[in-house]
């Protein structure tokens, strides 16, 4: 089977997240993830794939890591922390 990222290499690893199957060079062995999620891992908690960025620190975060102020706005849990917002929290 040919790598599901670049086709032309065959795949010897399989993404813990999305399932893909992916050749060495287009695996991150240290999170056991392809290329793509890897890329795009909550760089708050590492652990799921983003869904945006906080609009004050920059970084993209996950679901559980943000949280949502307005249809397109998002701050992450340390910046709501660190600056005392007020926020509504539903969790």
């Amino acid at each position: 089977m040919k790598c599901e990222i670049c086709g032309e290499k065959e795949a010897l690893y399989k993404c813990n997240l999305c399932g893909r199957r992916v050749c060495e060079d287009d695996f991150d062995s240290a999170k056991k993830t392809c290329k793509i999620c890897s890329e795009a891992l909550c760089e708050i908690c590492g652990q799921q794939l983003s869904i945006g960025y906080c609009k004050y620190c920059g970084r993209i975060g996950c679901e559980d890591c943000l949280i949502q102020v307005s249809p397109v706005e998002y701050i992450c849990k340390d910046c709501a922390a660190k600056y005392h917002l007020k926020l509504k929290i539903d969790n």
